[in-house]
């Protein structure tokens, strides 16, 4: 029997990976939407739509109510960070499973996750909180440069690394005005951390009760040029690391100080020679499509299992297929308009390809440098193969295939078509 589950936004059609997760949480449950409005792209994949202003946490949860006076639903989730507070007072109303809300707030507040791991000594890297930057000045001189500037709630992926004094007030700067947009006075406090060396790793982890935590991929992620700038996730399935009782032992020990008793986390960890630090937690279903490298490269459903947790229902996290999956994003050589996006057909050769898919359009305009997040990406490929270095290997070699042209200024008339595949 269906078991409907109420999914808290939808979330931005361009950002990588939401298509994905809801269609894969439609293929196990009937999902009822609870948004301001059902989008265009959404709607192939919905049972039914809430209307509610998601910002008014009390209406929305009153919206709920009324539906659910009147018609079944059975759990809650969400992919969207914002929305996890939301989501956990639904599920509670509605008397389904869901991790405590005190265990969630962590997760969105980097400050309140490094206090939460300190306060259990789970290892991660020396850090301070600035609200100002003479103190981010002062708590950079402290740690030790090089040093990372990060928000500690919105736009947590973005990373600035700073080698001197001028470089933490210059980067100070332009993180609280690229993550605020605003006035001064509605300005978040910045996290000032050290910069571990080491390669990144994330743990996809699923919790399926407080003694039952299971590892159900290791994603490997290769920085790009910039800083903060991910160029390139890989999972394998027969990773060493998924073995590595020190690297599970940590993990385990971070979800238990955060008190997570049910759900799927990407626990992410830079692997220093002192052994894995964690720098951040995301409870939810991770970004960047790591969801979907999982599914290829190991068969696990992580969008269906989180479903699955959200209504009680038993879930399977055996993986049925042993391959290595691997996604590469595409940035813009220059900052300017997009006035071309080809592919030669010479990638038609490539067997391990699965997918070419260009996110802007042509006309658009694109930054490059510190300025440059997620949307000025210009696309993504995605391959599957037997191992990692065969994806790898692949993904070198489309990369030639790729025709970008941007422009500085606006272009007159577009050169060439897209051909996304």
């Amino acid at each position: 029997m269906p078991e409907p589950v109420c999914l808290v936004g939808a979330g931005d059609f361009n950002a990588v990976g939401n298509e994905f997760r809801l269609g894969q949480i439609a293929a196990s449950h009937p999902v009822i939407l609870l948004d301001a409005v059902a989008p265009v792209w959404a709607r192939p994949y919905l049972a039914s739509h809430i209307a509610a202003d998601l910002a008014d946490p009390a209406s929305a949860l009153a919206a709920v109510k009324g539906y659910w006076s009147r018609h079944e639903l059975r759990g809650a989730l969400t992919y969207v960070p914002q929305y996890l507070g939301t989501t956990a007072r639904i599920a509670e109303l509605l008397q389904t499973p869901s991790a405590p809300l005190e265990s969630l707030l962590p997760c969105v507040d980097l400050a309140l996750l490094r206090r939460q791991l300190t306060r259990h000594r789970v290892p991660q890297p020396r850090w301070a909180v600035a609200c100002d930057p003479k103190s981010a000045v002062a708590n950079a001189e402290s740690l030790g440069y090089p040093i990372l500037i990060k928000p500690t709630r919105k736009a947590r992926e973005l990373a600035l690394l700073a080698h001197n004094r001028e470089e933490v007030s210059a980067a100070y700067e332009l993180v609280t005005q690229q993550v605020a947009g605003c006035t001064v006075a509605q300005r978040e406090d910045v996290l000032i951390e050290e910069n571990s060396h080491g390669h990144q790793v994330s743990a996809e982890t699923v919790v399926l009760d407080e003694a039952d935590i299971r590892i159900a991929a290791i994603t490997r992620t290769a920085a790009g040029a910039l800083s903060g700038q991910v160029k390139r996730h890989c999972i394998f399935a027969h990773d060493p690391l998924l073995h590595n009782p020190v690297l599970r032992q940590i993990v385990m020990r971070t979800v238990r100080a955060l008190g997570v008793t049910r759900g799927v986390l990407h626990v992410q960890m830079t692997l220093t020679p002192g052994g894995p630090r964690i720098t951040d937690v995301s409870a939810h279903l991770a970004d960047d499509l790591i969801p979907l490298l999982v599914l290829e490269a190991t068969g696990i459903d992580l969008p269906g299992i989180a479903a699955d947790l959200s209504t009680g229902r038993t879930t399977n996290v055996v993986p049925t297929r042993q391959q290595a999956a691997a996604i590469q994003f595409l940035y813009p050589p220059v900052a300017g308009y997009v006035r071309r996006l080809a592919v030669n057909p010479q990638v038609d050769s490539q067997s391990l390809l699965k997918r070419i898919v260009f996110t802007q359009k042509l006309g658009n305009r694109v930054t490059r440098g510190p300025n440059a997040t997620a949307e000025d990406q210009t696309g993504h490929v995605v391959v599957r193969g037997p191992d990692g270095p065969s994806c790898h290997r692949t993904l070198d070699r489309i990369g030639q295939c790729i025709d970008t042209a941007v422009a500085p200024s606006s272009p007159i008339r577009a050169e060439a078509t897209c051909r996304p595949k």
